[in-house]
């Protein structure tokens, strides 16, 4: 009977270490404020070695979308919705402005599902989203067992304006001063992956660099450029070096067969660069294919051997479904996705109706919608992008195959619903300005 009862035991945990070594390590970066026109295996002329080796490993994908600006990008991803869903659609900053954050009583983030499912789970960067001050246990609640965050400016405390040099963070709820926040950060993430020995994680990190103020970095603190693109510049290489550091700790401690590495970008780039050797404007802010075109470099050697570019659609609303299915975790009851998961993408999956024929964007009421060749917005604009990647000039009368594409996106659009209350307004405090723009 004893052996039975052992025997019993040894097989479920067998069992169990099975169906773990079968869901990924999930390690999700996001870059605030770079575009494809500072990386440079999309053919920038800054170097980003490190996301170009992650590239050549990977799938480089030419054609992902955020949204113009950051809160609305993050809030997108975290839910799995459209802003006109889940109502953040313009910039807003609840520590500094006040109003209601992304409530986790109306939202389920894909880290609560993933935990929720087994997973560890840490969040390192910048939030913003909540006021941590007011809802000191808000990341908890969006699913986040450990936590290295700038949490935003705060209105009423100037020290939490620091975010970099002497930098502001909040670990594991204890706030402190950072030397160099990213740095601190950067360490802390990779502390956690090299404590994660028994079950799957997900590391999300919305990297604080390379947004503004752009200020020297530990490279070239000694003698700092002084132009505004030298210092953006160097930001961005300082970022690049951060992103190798951490997926050489996934090596180090012989995870790649088994982590999938997602690298993004929030929004189009905050000063103009250069793509494909011309020059290209900024995108940030946008209400363009540049404001919202954003590298997409994915590493699963589970999936794909790397080495490939790929065409396929992807929007943000797809990193939720596609967390979702490499965890296989289930969604909560009644829970609206508008994503597709990409896993099918990865795999090199041929088959149309396994991926997207259109992804879409917006910023307050302006909406836009594309597909591989043209985009089309709220205000009647019509481009094709092969042709005219600025989107300087309509599309010719010539252009016989034009009309019915263009009538496909304008039905895309015209079934979707309007924007919902934005949840920062629903508790807004009387007294506080009713602003929806300003520094991110």
């Amino acid at each position: 009977m004893k052996s039975s009862l052992t025997l019993l035991i040894a097989l479920i945990v067998a069992t169990s270490a099975t169906v773990a070594a079968e869901r990924p390590n999930i390690i999700f970066i996001m870059v605030d404020d770079v575009g494809r026109d500072w990386v440079s295996c999309y053919g920038a002329k800054h170097q980003t070695p490190n996301i170009d080796r992650l590239a050549e490993q990977g799938v480089r994908y030419d054609t992902a979308w955020g949204t113009p600006d950051g809160t609305p990008s993050r809030v997108t991803l975290l839910t799995g919705q459209y802003p006109f869903r889940h109502g953040w659609t313009q910039h807003y900053d609840v520590p500094r402005r006040g109003g209601g954050g992304l409530s986790w009583a109306k939202f389920t983030t894909f880290a609560r599902v993933l935990r929720d499912a087994g997973y560890s789970t840490v969040i390192g960067g910048k939030w913003q989203i909540n006021n941590l001050r007011n809802q000191p246990e808000a990341l908890k609640h969006h699913g986040f067992d450990e936590h290295c965050v700038w949490p935003g400016a705060e209105a009423g405390h100037p020290e939490t304006e620091e975010r970099f040099w002497n930098g502001h963070l909040i670990t594991n709820g204890q706030r402190s001063t950072a030397k160099y926040g990213p740095d601190t950060i950067n360490a802390f993430l990779i502390d956690f992956v090299k404590r994660q020995k028994r079950k799957p994680f997900l590391v999300y990190y919305p990297m604080l660099l390379t947004h503004e103020p752009h200020t020297a970095t530990p490279l070239n603190h000694a003698s700092p450029p002084e132009s505004k693109k030298a210092l953006y510049a160097g930001n961005v290489t300082y970022m690049d070096r951060l992103v190798g550091k951490l997926i050489q700790a996934v090596d180090d401690a012989g995870l790649r067969k088994n982590t999938i590495i997602v690298f993004t970008g929030d929004n189009g780039s905050a000063l103009p660069g250069v793509l494909n050797n011309d020059p290209y404007p900024k995108g940030k802010g946008q209400k363009t294919d540049s404001g919202v075109h954003v590298p997409f470099v994915v590493r699963a050697p589970f999936l794909t051997d790397g080495g490939r570019v790929s065409r396929d659609l992807i929007d943000f609303t797809d990193l939720y479904p596609t967390f979702l299915e490499l965890a296989k975790a289930t969604p909560p009851d009644g829970l609206k996705l508008d994503g597709k998961s990409f896993v099918p993408s990865l795999r090199g999956n041929e088959d149309p109706f396994e991926k997207r024929s259109w992804i879409y964007s917006q910023l307050g009421e302006f909406r836009m919608v594309r597909d591989w060749h043209h985009i089309l917005d709220s205000e009647g604009n019509f481009h094709d992008l092969n042709k005219d990647p600025r989107q300087e000039r309509e599309v010719s009368p010539l252009d016989k195959i034009a009309p019915g594409r263009r009538q496909r996106l304008q039905m895309i659009l015209d079934r979707f619903p309007k924007n919902t209350t934005p949840p920062f307004l629903e508790l807004k405090d009387k007294h506080q300005p009713n602003a929806l723009s300003g520094n991110p």
